[in-house]
This record gives structure tokens, C-alpha cells and sequence, in this order.
């Protein structure tokens, strides 16, 4: 699975957390279904939680 969060500029507050739905991949994960949960646990420094439903 690869995905990723862009930002740009120097933001003077930390980015909030955020969920995105995870449908489909590519050969093993094919049909998966679930979901990611972001967290920002500091500057340039983040914590992703998968879940997913096979």
C-alpha cells in the first residue's frame, strides 16, 4: 500500500488527523477494504493506524 501527505510552505500549526477509506490495492490486496488513521505526533513526524477487512 503506498500513499502520503503533502504539504507545503512551513505551516506554523501541526496538520490535524485525518481517516481515508482504503478500497482496493493491487495483487494480494486486490478486494481490500478497511481503513487508515493519520495522527500528527510532531513536527515532520506522523503515526499511520491500518485497518483492513479482507
Amino acid at each position: 500500500m503506498v500513499f502520503g501527505i503533502l504539504t507545503t510552505g512551513r505551516p506554523t500549526l501541526l496538520p490535524p488527523s485525518f481517516d481515508n477509506a482504503i478500497t482496493g490495492g493491487t495483487g494480494e490486496f486486490d478486494q481490500a477494504r478497511g481503513q487508515v488513521h493519520a495522527d500528527t505526533i510532531g513536527t515532520g513526524k506522523g503515526r499511520c493506524t491500518i485497518d483492513l477487512d479482507r
